[in-house]
């Protein structure tokens, strides 16, 4: 019974009660068990770039070691540095000879950073698109701002193990094939296997690297209708990414041509997809087509049938624009094959895949925002959907930075080589070779072992920058998109 108040009179039975109340005890809870992190955007780009770090450090300490080179000489720290981010990078430009210079411990070592790096990008980069994919739509926004991710590890388990069967099954078969065609020209079975695994690794995680002797990259094969096909099969999907060919496989009525239609496949497919396929089978035939104008004299009066001829031109068309195999040499080129080049080898493969480049997609948006201006539309359109307009500045501002740091890049070789070395390069060879570091893909007009130490450093540069810079800009410019709740009003200026 609560004792009464002042303003209460005690009435007959009433009693007062009087309660011991004790000191406040303190109690001391468990610790919350760990949980692992799980990973979000941030994280998978952070551990990616870290790891693409280490890979190169390390393989640079192992290359320059005497185990790795077939002297048993120290290899110069600069060459070691380029060699590693060139097959980190899966770009394939090179400024010693591979079959030459390397011991079988090197070429092992070279192969296996050819692997990390091309299997790494694929994964790392699958990971970082796809959770800012989902952030992007109102359920991962949502999700996003209350502070967990919008991929679970596991997610990410599963879909890095669809990625690794996906590589180690492909290149099983590719491997397989090249080394049945080599077999006749090799000096045992070992080496039949060795040289198909090494070749059909550096196709499908886009490297150029090869082991012909002289730097001649696939010159003594482009007759081969085999290996041309083959490495041309593994070129492209490894250019085309996992996410383009696991859209096309969940469209599984494509395997029935009961239920099969062109319109219903079409319909189903991504947009990504859609403008992947597009722009790929396009530029290939574009650049096959004008490699055989402008070359059929001159790049390829080495080969003398027309059908070889034509193979040729396709496997330049496909291989040139990511992977850097070469069944000529480009050193014999016309200077419009040059130029051409460049524009290819700056538009590179897809997102999420081995390739560099701004990626397919991003060019394809420019192309339809273009197309939509000249038509008078205000918004991009294509295949009944319309393309944000962010996407588009988006893509926009990932060309020209591009183009920013190729520009400089370039400046940077002339200085070193026609202002300090004062070497004998024209600026156009020394404009492919940076772009073709930029991008990661290794064609080479033969000068690459040929610049100097400051050179080389530039190039390892644009390697650097080439495979890391896309997809860091990918994420830089969506995380810091912010919307406005005002407008400010519309400000005409004179152009044209």
């Amino acid at each position: 019974m609560v004792s009464p108040g002042p303003h209460r009179q005690r009435r007959p039975g009433d009693r007062v009660i009087r309660r011991r109340v004790d000191a406040q005890q303190v109690m001391e809870l468990p610790p919350p068990p760990r949980r692992r992190p799980v990973p979000t955007a941030r994280s998978n780009a952070k551990v990616f770039a870290l790891a693409y770090i280490m890979l190169v450090a390390i393989g640079t300490v192992l290359l320059s070691s005497p185990l790795a080179s077939e002297s048993r000489e120290w290899t110069p720290l600069v060459d070691a540095l380029f060699t590693a981010i060139s097959a980190t990078a899966v770009t394939g430009l090179v400024t010693v000879p591979t079959q030459e210079h390397w011991s079988f411990f090197g070429e092992a070592l070279i192969l296996l950073m050819i692997q990390a790096g091309g299997m790494g990008f694929m994964v790392g980069a699958s990971l970082v698109l796809i959770t800012l994919r989902r952030s992007s739509s109102l359920r991962g926004s949502l999700i996003m701002r209350d502070g967990a991710p919008t991929l679970s590890l596991s997610e990410a388990r599963m879909l890095t193990g669809r990625i690794l069967r996906f590589m180690l099954v492909v290149e099983a078969i590719g491997a397989t094939l090249l080394a049945v065609e080599y077999s006749p020209e090799s000096d045992g079975i070992f080496d039949a296997i060795w040289w198909g695994t090494f070749h059909a690794v550096s196709a499908f995680c886009n490297a150029g690297f090869d082991l012909q002797s002289g730097g001649r990259s696939l010159y003594g094969f482009r007759e081969s209708f085999l290996i041309n096909l083959t490495v041309m099969s593994l070129v492209q999907l490894g250019a085309l990414s996992f996410m383009f060919f696991a859209d096309l496989w969940q469209r599984k009525i494509w395997l029935s041509p009961v239920h099969w239609h062109p319109r219903r496949f079409w319909y189903e497919l991504q947009m990504d997809s859609k403008l992947i396929l597009i722009a790929n089978y396009s530029l290939v035939l574009f650049g096959a087509i004008a490699f055989m104008i402008i070359e059929w004299n001159t790049g390829l009066s080495h080969i003398p049938w027309a059908l070889d001829k034509v193979v040729a031109s396709f496997f330049q068309s496909v291989s040139a624009r990511t992977a850097g195999f070469a069944t000529i040499s480009f050193s014999e080129t016309q200077s419009g094959t040059l130029f051409l080049w460049l524009g290819m080898m700056l538009i590179g493969g897809a997102a999420a895949s081995t390739a560099g480049g701004v990626k397919l997609a991003t060019f394809s948006v420019v192309v339809l925002a273009v197309l939509s201006t000249v038509r008078g539309q205000v918004e991009p359109q294509f295949g009944g959907r319309r393309i944000p307009t962010v996407l588009v500045f988006r893509a926009m501002t990932i060309i020209a930075i591009f183009l920013i740091v190729h520009f400089f890049l370039t400046l940077s070789l002339v200085f070193t080589e026609d202002v300090l070395n004062r070497e004998d390069f024209s600026f156009l060879s020394l404009m492919f070779e940076t772009m073709s570091a930029l991008a990661t893909v290794g064609v080479s007009t033969g000068l690459t072992g040929d610049l100097s130490s400051a050179g080389k450093l530039v190039l390892c540069v644009a390697m650097f920058v080439g495979r890391l810079g896309p997809l860091t800009a990918v994420y830089a410019l969506q995380r810091r998109e912010s919307r406005q709740d005002y407008r400010y009003p519309e400000a005409w200026v004179r152009m044209g």
